[in-house]
């Protein structure tokens, strides 16, 4: 039933030194309110967690973006919302930049993080990881008319492929295939790349293309090829808070024993 996509930092240990300029980067905007799906849960338990800040780079469709009332909406905002319900906490979201992200976590900016997050050896060194509630891969999206980029055995030497900086897309071009990769700070900057033929192809997170793409019909772009990775999204917690993370871990058996993980994931990707 579960998709695609994913998420990883470069440069964190160069990033963790200057951690404390990036507090400036981060704004809470409000998160819209929990989803009728979300309501079908219990009611919400006893909990001492009061506030927990949840730290969100909205600008990756259809997991967390801002909506056209300025509110932070999209899966992951749903799911979180249902979680809180049911542990008995209140998620105060807060929007800020990808690139920095887990820095700020593990100094104390957030008490979790959930954007379409990648469970990696690597993050669990810094911070903790909930069970994985999404199953993600990365997918590639060329111009329509373009045939001669079928797969990822086609990224080569002289493709420009154009990807989000920190990325797994990131990381898996740069280390698997000879192509020449193009970093920008937000995917959608990519994509604009692909449609002013800067690059040939882009590489990210298969249900966050295929958004974009449905979205954006004037890109005039296709998806090719399967998912070429198979990765799992989890939701990073504090190493600090390790009260968080068991209220999460509990809180996400039950929405999926429950439904109303399957309605949330029914209402942004559709049934099967």
């Amino acid at each position: 039933m579960q998709m695609y996509r994913t998420r990883v930092w470069s440069l964190f240990v160069l990033l963790l030194t200057g951690a404390l300029v990036l507090s400036a980067c981060a704004a809470a905007v409000p998160a819209a309110p929990p989803a009728a799906a979300t309501e079908a849960g219990a009611a919400p338990a006893e909990s001492a967690l009061g506030t927990v800040k949840i730290g969100t780079n909205a600008e990756y469709r259809p997991f967390e973006f801002v909506d056209e009332t300025n509110n932070i909406v999209g899966f992951d905002v749903d799911l979180m919302n249902a979680l809180a319900d049911v542990a008995g906490f209140e998620p105060e979201f807060v929007n800020t930049k990808w690139d920095g992200i887990f820095v700020a976590l593990a100094n104390g900016e957030f008490d979790a993080v959930i954007s379409a997050v990648t469970i990696t050896e690597e993050r669990k060194q810094t911070v903790d990881f909930t069970e994985s509630y999404f199953n993600a891969g990365q997918i590639i999206a060329v111009l329509a008319d373009d045939d001669t980029i079928q797969s990822v055995e086609d990224l080569k030497e002289g493709v420009k492929v154009g990807v989000q900086l920190g990325t797994t897309g990131d990381i898996y071009v740069s280390d698997n295939t000879g192509a020449q990769v193009e970093r920008f700070d937000e995917l959608p900057l990519a994509l604009q790349a692909l449609g002013n033929k800067d690059v040939q192809a882009v590489v990210a997170d298969a249900p966050t293309l295929a958004d974009y793409i449905k979205a954006n019909p004037e890109l005039n772009a296709k998806i090719v090829g399967e998912p070429f990775t198979d990765e799992l999204y989890g939701i990073a917690v504090n190493k600090g808070k390790p009260e968080v993370l068991e209220a999460l871990n509990q809180a996400l058996a039950e929405v999926k024993a429950n439904g109303t993980y399957d309605e949330i994931y029914n209402k942004w990707f559709g049934g099967e």
